[in-house]
């Protein structure tokens, strides 16, 4: 595949896109993860998606940007060029543009292009991105948490559509439930999916959606209502951001812009604010 200056990386390349993203850690964590758990060769175990560098001809990486066969699209781009071969890609296949997520301002940039032929969205989230280190990271005590498995599915099916309402004003079980069930179990047979339960009821969840040595992503934290305000967050929070630190360099996760009590949590913690990011979700 190429558009432009965008071109499709394969194997041999993976060293070159890792030491992208390991200038770029704050844009790439997710890629950085996906690289070295064999995305680049279909590893079954990884999410299937492809992933494009900008590049001049014969010479070093500029920009990378992956794109999900699910049509999750994570752009770290260096120049405005490779912004618009993104938003040829989407206006010739707007399956592979649906949900687009990274730096505010390209994402605003690309979004619009993509506006412009015909594009809608349903819904746009401003996030603010923040990573730690093991020497910023501040205990806020440990939960027991556990790997989640078939036992819970169906009670983390029902926890992560909870949150999808609560966080992002989206019912993801009302549009094909048993896709998002599937879509869960993937993710949880990976063995990165957290839980805690009491009385085998499911109380906190959390996902780690890639790692590698430069970076864990954290996702998915979810308390259900019924125990909160009794620091099962902050426990829960700190004993997966100690897990993503025992692996990696840095732990890296989003927080909508307007929930400033997770914000007050994950600064607790010893997160810093070190990216401001953007969410569209293109309409069906």
């Amino acid at each position: 595949m190429r558009t432009g200056r965008l071109v499709q990386l394969g194997p041999a390349h993976a060293a070159a896109a890792y030491a992208y993203c390991e200038a770029h850690p704050h844009n790439c964590a997710f890629i950085a993860g996906w690289i070295r758990a064999g995305g680049l060769s279909h590893s079954p175990t990884v999410p299937n998606g492809w992933l494009l560098a900008e590049a001049d001809e014969a010479g070093p990486i500029l920009g990378l940007v992956y794109i999900s066969d699910t049509g999750i699209v994570l752009p770290a781009l260096g120049t405005r060029q490779a912004e618009q071969d993104l938003v040829r890609i989407g206006h010739r296949n707007p399956a592979a543009t649906r949900v687009l997520v990274g730096e505010r301002s390209q994402i605003q940039r690309v979004w619009s292009g993509l506006e412009r032929g015909g594009a809608r969205a349903r819904q746009v989230r401003d996030q603010r991105g923040y990573a730690v280190t093991q020497g910023q990271f501040i205990s806020g005590g440990d939960l027991d948490l556990a790997p989640a498995t078939d036992a819970c599915l169906d009670a983390l099916v029902q926890a992560s559509a909870a949150m999808a309402r609560e966080e992002a004003k989206d019912d993801p079980q009302s549009r094909n439930p048993s896709l998002f069930r599937e879509r869960i179990r993937e993710r949880m047979l990976r063995g990165r999916d957290m839980v805690y339960l009491q009385n085998d009821r499911l109380l906190f969840k959390s996902n780690v959606s890639t790692i590698s040595p430069l970076a864990g992503q954290i996702e998915g934290i979810y308390t259900v209502p019924s125990a909160r305000r009794v620091g099962l967050g902050t426990r829960g929070t700190s004993a997966v951001t100690r897990w993503v630190l025992s692996q990696a360099a840095q732990a890296f996760l989003l927080v909508n812009e307007d929930n400033q009590a997770a914000q007050r949590l994950y600064e607790r913690l010893g997160y810093t604010y070190v990216l401001q990011s953007r969410t569209v979700f293109v309409a069906p």
